[in-house]
């Protein structure tokens, strides 16, 4: 208990100066988290990454720094049993080409160990008698990878210690299109496109090796101070199988977000849903769908930088999704008035 008081007086203790801070900007909302599904299942391989409902004025260019960490349990006896804490760093840049046109790429890198969370997790679940699924039957703080498909004696796989350290992930890149936007009104419609590309490290396990494309629509509604956003997306993986579970290739996602921003604030608060569906065709957890909440604040510290911070919480079957996430990002734009 004594780690998790720490937690939320840093958090306040940041967030709190920040929030209070001079109080002018403009009067165009900041959107919710452009953030991939953190559950482990979905990244076996690629994840839909929503976009905004805007693109980025032409001649302007963003660079996008992201840090996710998140500490992921799965078990289930004689099935599967996946224990990891995970870091990844991103770095995303995109361009402003013309009025309605964006483009853009992403380059993930990934620490993947055992980590340090599991006593405060488990410390957690105690306190509020939420229970440990499986967790205490094992040694804290340890890497584990282990599937059995048929739930046989020998069909284990096991995922070594290559999976350790220090990883490349794979190339994204991405083009979105604005098809109708109106800041006086406060809508507007765009439509993107991804591509991942395997340019990952080869033994890595995290983020599959096939090319794999997506498409989503994003659409915005501003209604006094709140912002109400709705995102579908599909995508089309090229693998059909891994360690002996076969996957699904048509892949469905759907984000919906709520965002409270002031007029000429620096400051937006958003809560965000991202939904996925299972991977597997049939296998326990891998086959259900996943929904992630994630409790956002945007602040505008200059007109061309701007600071995220989220917070993320697995909702409705709580063995397929990360037990905690952490997001922190900044973005700077160049260029543009």
């Amino acid at each position: 208990m004594k780690q998790i008081l720490k937690i939320f007086v840093i958090t306040f203790l940041f967030v709190i100066p920040i929030t209070y801070a001079q109080n002018q900007s403009s009067g165009h909302p900041l959107g919710f988290l452009a953030l991939r599904s953190q559950s482990p299942l979905q990244q076996v391989r690629f994840g839909m990454q929503h976009h905004v409902p805007w693109v980025s004025p032409g001649g302007t260019y963003k660079v996008y720094f992201e840090h996710n960490w998140k500490n992921v349990w799965m078990y289930k006896k004689q099935f599967y049993r996946i224990d990891a804490e995970i870091h990844e760093l991103s770095v995303r840049t995109c361009i402003g080409v013309g009025h309605r046109l964006e483009l853009s790429m992403e380059l993930p890198f990934r620490y993947v160990s055992g980590g340090v969370l599991d006593n405060l997790i488990e410390g957690f679940h105690r306190t509020f008698g939420l229970g440990n699924q499986g967790r205490n039957e094992y040694p804290q703080n340890q890497f584990a990878f282990e599937i059995n498909p048929e739930g046989t004696e020998n069909g284990w796989e096991y995922a070594g210690k290559e999976q350790l350290g220090w990883h490349l992930g794979n190339i994204i890149v991405a083009g979105s299109y604005s098809l109708f936007s109106d800041r006086n009104r406060k809508t507007g419609v765009t439509v993107t496109t991804n591509v991942k590309l395997p340019t990952g490290t080869r033994n890595e396990f995290f983020g599959g090796q096939s090319v794999d494309v997506g498409l989503s629509v994003s659409w915005y509604k501003g209604m006094g101070q709140l912002y109400w956003y709705v995102s579908p997306g599909i995508v089309y993986y090229g693998d059909g199988e891994m360690i002996g579970v076969v996957l699904r290739q048509w892949h469905f996602s759907g984000l919906a977000a709520v965002e409270y921003h002031a007029d000429n604030s620096r400051h937006s608060w958003i809560l965000q849903l991202l939904m996925e569906s299972g991977i597997a065709k049939e296998f326990s957890q891998f086959t259900n769908n996943t929904y992630e909440l994630i409790f956002a604040y945007k602040r505008r510290l200059s007109p061309s930088l701007v600071f995220e911070v989220g917070f993320l919480e697995n909702l409705f079957f709580y063995d397929n999704s990360p037990d905690i996430g952490l997001h922190l990002g900044i973005v700077k734009m160049f260029g543009g008035k």
